[in-house]
């Protein structure tokens, strides 16, 4: 394989690096230590995909004067949505709460960059479904990077499924 420039090097996330994939071997290769852009996208996605397959535990009106345990990982998710009817959801405060919970708990995007944007998708799924777009822009360096998400949620189980796109 060859060399990685210095500005090609970026460092997995804590949890990919604790995860050992090979325990038979004493040490990690190269490949394990720095990742590629490629990789990088790979395991926010996933790592998104997991924040949003997570059930919020408590709305804001439930932890009046306890402002810390709403952006903690006691809190980690988004509200309920399996066995939500696409009419008794409000798109624009889902929306919000998806932004929120990406600015909370996934800090390899740049805050100022992330936006969410709702669409029920009709053609699919009878109704039961909304789709997502997520953009970005993650760290890194030399330049921060695009990310561009495409979301797909089933109302009856509350199952996200997150994809890349290229926007």
């Amino acid at each position: 394989m060859a060399e990685l420039t210095p500005q090609e090097r970026l460092q997995p996330s804590l949890l990919d690096r604790l995860t050992d994939l090979a325990p038979a071997e004493p040490d990690e290769s190269r490949e394990q230590r720095v990742i590629t852009a490629a990789r990088l996208r790979e395991c926010v996605t996933r790592d998104i995909a997991a924040l949003l397959n997570c059930t919020r535990q408590w709305n804001g009106d439930e932890l009046d004067g306890l402002d810390q345990v709403g952006n903690s990982v006691l809190n980690f998710g988004i509200p309920d949505l399996a066995g939500a009817a696409l009419s008794g959801i409000d798109a624009a405060m889902l929306q919000n709460r998806i932004r929120v919970a990406l600015l909370d708990f996934e800090p390899r995007l740049i805050g100022e960059t992330v936006q969410v944007s709702v669409s029920i998708d009709d053609a699919r799924m009878d109704g039961r479904s909304l789709s997502f777009r997520i953009e970005a822009q993650m760290w890194a360096q030399p330049m921060p990077l695009g990310l561009y998400l495409r979301t797909d949620v089933d109302l009856e189980t509350g199952e996200f499924r997150v994809s890349q796109y290229f926007g």
